[in-house]
């Protein structure tokens, strides 16, 4: 029986199935907690990236909104665009990290899919609704997660020596950039931005514009 076990454990060090996991509670300068933040950890040596039809994500659009709001994911990765609202939508970026566009498509429609190869944050915005606004973070790491609307996460991952905890959220004043530290070895960190954060830019309840017109009297949704 010892040996059974011995050689299942040395089985799963070397499949790299042993992790170790770390607790994440983040709040602002206010001591309140901070959702739709995206932690990550940065390996100490490159990742390999899987093939494209193993990486997949998904960003919906639903009563006029990017849904999730942010989404993070794993370089390699090729994300889903289905449209669940009854109305045509529009989706672009002008992002560096990703450049594309979705031209109008409307509910019952195969999703479209987009490769994101890049790492860096990709803003995503709708042509035919202007306070549509929605978050691609694209990270060269296959451990990351994001915090709850109790600011709280736990993250999973392969301890090495030399990683870096990594922080993202839309509201940093500088929306590009990323906070940084050691991975703590307690298993756990407790992180209160003290960095200036801007005002949630999302609508409490989203407008309906003036719909433009098209030739022959017709209009957009």
């Amino acid at each position: 029986m010892a040996k059974i076990i011995s050689l299942l454990l040395a089985t799963l060090c070397s499949a790299g199935v042993l992790a170790a996991e770390l607790q994440v509670v983040l709040q602002d300068a206010k001591g309140q907690p901070l959702s739709d933040a995206v932690l990550w950890i940065t390996p100490s040596s490159a990742p390999s990236s899987a093939a494209n039809d193993q990486l997949n994500g998904l960003m919906d659009q639903q009563k006029r909104s990017f849904v999730p709001y942010v989404l993070a994911v794993q370089r390699g990765t090729t994300v889903r665009f289905p449209n669940s609202d009854p109305i045509n939508h529009h989706v672009y970026s002008f992002s560096p990290a990703k450049r594309f566009e979705l031209r109008l498509h409307h509910q019952g429609e195969g999703a479209q899919e987009v490769l994101f190869d890049h790492v860096g944050l990709v803003t995503l915005g709708c042509n035919v609704h202007d306070w549509m606004l929605g978050f691609i973070l694209v990270v060269d790491s296959p451990w990351f997660v994001q915090t709850d609307v109790n600011g709280r996460a736990r993250l999973h991952y392969s301890p090495a020596k030399d990683q870096q905890l990594n922080l993202w959220h839309p509201q940093l004043a500088n929306t590009e950039a990323s906070l940084a530290r050691p991975v703590p070895t307690n298993g756990m960190a407790r992180i209160n931005l003290t960095q200036p954060l801007k005002r949630d830019p999302r609508p409490s309840v989203p407008r309906k514009p003036a719909r433009p017109r098209l030739g022959g009297g017709g209009y957009l949704p």
